[in-house]
């Protein structure tokens, strides 16, 4: 269909922001020659656009906070008549809608089955008798936030000469010489407050009105995250940051789960959407900054590389019930990793999920009383999810591992299982050269965790204790006097007969043939 210049203006007022966001996308409006020119979360606020964008016709909700759609409906049924009215509801409150009907409501659509068909046949019905010859004037004047909102919403920016109008708009609004971008998810803060989007809404709006007064500014609310667009002149940098700050540290105060990321500047207002697309991925590495509520770009490290967790060597720990050990492991995963910022959010909180499942895994597997803890696993992983930053993060799964060490015994009260491991390992293969490395493979653990964990267990590195068993094997067959000092050798697994001499003495202090001749025959 060939697009047309914008006809007939709408507005929508709805306390949901979600809905409001929702129409104005719900199809691209300019080809059907309708223009949304302002959204209100209320009817008070509604009123205050009309003068400003003079619609030819208001969608509106009826149960709404500070001026319901009945009040509205009244006060626009006596000051602006000609506006058409249509109210949008759900079938509980029919019995309320009946009495806006003597207002002047003109008519009545269902949220649950409103569509873009009816919703566009209805406003070009309404409109079809006006008298648009005002309509082009260039006195009419759009909310920036909706304009932006407008445009970061579509698609194919180069190719939609609507769009072009909007940014020619805009920039008729913006005509200083930088921009700045602040950019915060409310996702999180949304599921852990009782909040509404209209509140939030209201009390961002509140906060900008206050802390940004005098400056060219509009906010934007998109689907789980709000933009702040700051417009100026380079000599005003440090002012405009210092506001900023103010506007982040009060909504951090006022919301308590909320911080932005801050763009470097950027001169061209067409940027604007290439830069919200691009500081998305900065969004998942704030949750480092703990009690920073406005973070610069530039000290978000976006890209590095992982320093893999070997989960491996955390498994083992629980398996020998060294609660402490694989304590002191994610310890070093979080100090890392606020150094580095090589997690983000997202994958950092997977992470910590899985290794709770693998930790309950394996202890189940082990006949450990972990029952009580898995029940609340989905929980925990709830707890998880809503983490805001790292610390509570790190507190959380650290907590956790506090609460496997008061139900499992203590390591010294039951012999580690890997330490059995190995010595069933070593007591089976003493006879055979053994590899340390095809020892660890055997054992489904790190070949250098191997030898630490060992060393850290029992006070004798690996080697010495491999040793140690073949010399207690070789005394025994030393006793056999048929038998060379050449042939135990080989039968204890010492290929070199001189060596086999060298640690045999350093372990028992005497040399093959001198323990033997101290044998009573």
């Amino acid at each position: 269909m060939e697009e047309r210049s914008a006809n007939y203006r709408v507005m929508i007022v709805d306390d949901e922001a979600i809905l409001r966001t929702g129409m104005l996308h719900l199809c691209n409006w300019s080809e059907y020659g309708i223009e949304i020119v302002a959204q209100a979360s209320n009817g008070l606020e509604a009123l205050q656009y009309i003068e400003d964008v003079h619609p030819h016709v208001v969608i509106t909700d009826i149960v709404m906070p500070i001026m319901d759609g009945v009040e509205f409906a009244k006060i626009m049924g006596m000051e602006h008549p000609e506006i058409k009215i249509v109210v949008l509801s759900s079938y509980s409150e029919f019995n309320y809608v009946r009495e806006v009907f003597k207002y002047g409501v003109t008519d009545y659509l269902l949220k649950p089955k409103v569509s873009a068909a009816e919703l566009i046949s209805l406003i070009q019905s309404l409109c079809s008798g006006m008298d648009l010859s005002e309509q082009n004037q260039p006195s009419v004047k759009n909310d920036p936030a909706l304009l932006l909102g407008q445009w970061l919403g579509s698609s194919h920016i180069e190719e939609d000469k609507h769009n072009d109008a909007l940014l020619q708009e805009l920039g008729r609004r913006f005509d200083s010489e930088l921009f700045v971008m602040a950019k915060a998810s409310t996702s999180l803060l949304l599921l852990r407050t009782t909040y509404t989007q209209s509140q939030l809404e209201q009390i961002l709006l509140d906060l900008a009105a206050k802390h940004l007064h005098g400056l060219s500014y509009a906010l934007v609310f998109l689907k789980n995250e709000c933009l702040l667009l700051v417009n100026y002149e380079s000599d005003r940098s440090v002012e405009i940051l210092s506001a900023l700050k103010r506007f982040a540290d009060s909504a951090s105060e006022a919301l308590s789960y909320m911080s932005f990321v801050l763009s470097n500047p950027f001169q061209d207002l067409r940027q604007m959407k290439s830069e919200h697309i691009r500081l998305t991925p900065y969004l998942g590495k704030l949750l480092y900054f703990t009690g920073q509520a406005l973070v610069a770009e530039d000290d978000i490290t976006v890209q590095s590389e992982k320093a893999e967790f070997n989960q491996e060597h955390f498994t083992a720990a629980l398996r020998s019930f060294s609660i402490d050990e694989a304590s002191a492991q994610l310890e070093t995963l979080f100090s890392e990793n606020t150094d580095s910022m090589a997690y983000d959010e997202y994958s950092l909180k997977r992470l910590c999920q899985n290794l709770i499942y693998t930790a309950m895994s394996t202890l189940e597997q082990m006949k450990q009383p972990v029952a009580e803890l898995g029940s609340s696993k989905l929980k925990l992983f709830k707890r998880i999810d809503l983490a805001y930053d790292i610390e509570e993060l790190r507190g959380i799964i650290l907590q956790f591992l506090q609460n496997l060490k008061e139900i499992l015994p203590a390591p010294e009260q039951q012999q580690s299982p890997i330490l059995q491991q190995i010595y069933a390992y070593v007591h089976k293969n003493y006879a055979n050269e053994i590899s340390l490395s095809e020892m660890a493979d055997s054992l489904h653990l790190n070949y250098s965790y191997l030898s630490s964990y060992f060393k850290q267990r029992t006070g004798e590195n690996l080697t010495s204790y491999i040793n140690r068993v073949r010399t207690d094997k070789a005394k025994e067959l030393l006793m056999d006097h048929k038998l060379s000092v050449s042939e135990i050798s080989r039968l204890t697994g010492f290929s070199d007969h001189n060596y086999f001499s060298k640690v045999f003495k350093k372990i028992t202090g005497m040399t093959p043939v001198e323990y033997r001749n101290k044998i009573p025959s």
